[in-house]
């Protein structure tokens, strides 16, 4: 069965999700888990007949249980995946389970992994800024947030989390240019979800 892998479908699903979702991301260093890539009915029924013998079916058999919520089994198959195939796609697939699970440290070393595979990969630079985010280490985060959207300029998430580094780090006017950029490319993020923030994102008190 193929299908796109997450770093096929990660930037479409950024690109249209809430200010509020992000916020719930970076708000908290584990927090629900997000279900990136999505499987139809068909294919879970599919996967759930499967014997799985290639890294494909144990990447989407972990597809399956990430977006179950069971994210020890989906660590379990994103490894078998890399196992049989080392590549930036199923590291960073293994990575998003970590960062899901808590295990930040875990999670930045896959997607250290998966950069290094693939240095254009600019939804692991994102990533990896999250869990540097989460940890508090927004130096580093504000690194990987730059080079992803040096990557890909159009990155609004990017632009909006680089915001909450810069603002976590004292930087108010630089992080209220990353709060206008994001939201003039994604108009749908409006004052009201800024409002409900965890930061006074606008500036304010």
């Amino acid at each position: 069965m193929r299908r796109l892998t997450m770093r096929q479908l990660l930037p479409t699903v950024i690109a249209t999700v809430s200010c509020a979702t992000l916020i719930g991301m970076a708000g908290a260093a584990v927090g629900q888990p997000v279900a990136i890539a999505t499987l139809t009915s068909t294919e879970i029924r599919e996967l759930q007949r499967l014997v799985p013998s290639t890294a494909e079916d144990y990447y989407n058999l972990g597809l399956m249980y990430q977006g179950e919520g069971n994210l020890p089994a989906a660590i379990r198959a994103f490894s078998r995946a890399v196992e049989l195939d080392p590549s930036a796609d199923y590291y960073f697939g293994r990575g998003l389970a970590y960062f899901d699970h808590g295990d930040l440290q875990r999670a930045i070393a896959d997607f250290d992994t998966a950069i290094r595979y693939d240095q254009q990969f600019a939804s692991a630079y994102y990533n990896r800024g999250m869990a540097h985010l989460a940890l508090q280490d927004y130096s580093a985060a504000i690194r990987d947030f730059n080079a992803a959207l040096e990557i890909d300029p159009q990155f609004v998430a990017a632009y909006y989390s680089r915001g909450m580094a810069h603002f976590d780090s004292g930087n108010i006017e630089l992080a209220q240019r990353d709060y206008q950029r994001a939201r003039s490319l994604n108009p749908t993020m409006t004052a009201k979800y800024y409002d409900a923030a965890p930061r006074p994102l606008t500036g304010g008190p």
